[in-house]
C-alpha cells in the first residue's frame, strides 16, 4: 500500500495553488466573523459605587454609558475613545486628572463593555461614539468648536470616523497610537475582506486640526502607521509628536512634554 500516496496525494502544478486558496479563504472568514474577538477585550473591571457623573443613553441593547465632567469656564471639552482593554471604570481617574486642569471630559464604553448593552462590533462603536457627541451637544449644549476629539488605540476608529462625519467643526483631533485599519496592522496591505476602522479613508474625510502621538518602539501598532496617518491627513493645521523608547501603553510614562500643555498648545483659539 502506497502511503504517502495516501497521506499527501499525487504531486500536482496546481496544488500550491489550491493550497494558498484554501488558506486564504480561511483567513477571510476568520476575519470577517472572528475578528471582533480580537479587536475587542472588555476588562473585567467592575463600575465603582460612587456614580456620580455616570449617565446612560438610550434603552435595551441600544444602551450606552458615559462619563461625564463639566469644563472650566473657557475651556474645552475631550470626547475620550479608550483602547480595547479598558472601560469607564479603569479610565476614570485619567479623565478626572484632565478634568482638575480645567478640561471638561466625556468618555463612552463600547457595547459589550462596562454597562453598555450589546456586543462591541465596529458599527457598534460608531454608534456609541455619535450617542456621546450628541450628548455632549445636544443635552449638555458644548459648541462643537469647544470639542475636542481624541482616540487612543483602537479608540481611534471611532474618533476617525465622528471627526469625518464632523468635518471641520470641533477644536481638534487628537490620535494616540493609531493605525492604517485593523486588518493591516497584521497584513500591512490590503488582501483581505470585511476589514475594521479604516482610517486611513476617514483621515482623508477631515480638515479638523490634528494631533498624532505615537511610540517609536510601538510593537503592537506600528509606529509608521500613526506616521502615515499624519502624512496622509489634510488637515492645514497638524502637528506629529514621536515618543522615543516608548511601546504601546507606557506612551505617557515615557513622554518628555506635559500632556495638558501640549493640548493647550495645540488646539488654542487663534
Amino acid at each position: 500500500m502506497n502511503w504517502k500516496k495516501i497521506l499527501i496525494g499525487t504531486w500536482s502544478w496546481k496544488r500550491p495553488f489550491y493550497s494558498i486558496g484554501t488558506i486564504y479563504l480561511l483567513l477571510s472568514l476568520y476575519g470577517c466573523f472572528m475578528a471582533d474577538n480580537i479587536i475587542f477585550q472588555p476588562p473585567g473591571t467592575p463600575y465603582p459605587k460612587d456614580r456620580s457623573n455616570f449617565v446612560t443613553v438610550a434603552s435595551g441593547d441600544q444602551q450606552i454609558t458615559l462619563y461625564s465632567r463639566p469644563a472650566a469656564e473657557g475651556m474645552p471639552t475631550l470626547l475620550w475613545s479608550h483602547g480595547n482593554a479598558q472601560n469607564l471604570s479603569s479610565l476614570r481617574s485619567d479623565l478626572d486628572a484632565l478634568n482638575l486642569q480645567g478640561f471638561g471630559v466625556i468618555a463612552y464604553d463600547y457595547p459589550g463593555y462596562g454597562e453598555s448593552s450589546g456586543k462591541p462590533t465596529e458599527k457598534g462603536a460608531y454608534r456609541a461614539a455619535e450617542a456621546a457627541y450628541n450628548h455632549l451637544t445636544e443635552t449638555l449644549k458644548t459648541p462643537a468648536d469647544q470639542i475636542i476629539l481624541i482616540g487612543q488605540s483602537v479608540g481611534s476608529g471611532p474618533t476617525c470616523w465622528l471627526a469625518a462625519q464632523h468635518d471641520s467643526q470641533n477644536r481638534g483631533v487628537v490620535l494616540i497610537s493609531p493605525f492604517l485599519s485593523v486588518f493591516r496592522v497584521v497584513t500591512r496591505v490590503p488582501i483581505l475582506p470585511g476589514d475594521r476602522f479604516p482610517n486611513l479613508k476617514w483621515i482623508k474625510e477631515f480638515k479638523t486640526p490634528l494631533l498624532v502621538i505615537h511610540g517609536e518602539n510601538d510593537q503592537v501598532i506600528p509606529f509608521q502607521d500613526g506616521k502615515r496617518l499624519f502624512e496622509l491627513s489634510p488637515s492645514p493645521k497638524k502637528t506629529f509628536v514621536p515618543v522615543p523608547d516608548a511601546g504601546h501603553n507606557d506612551i505617557f510614562v515615557q513622554a518628555d512634554f506635559d500632556f495638558v500643555r501640549l493640548l493647550t498648545n495645540t488646539f488654542k483659539e487663534d
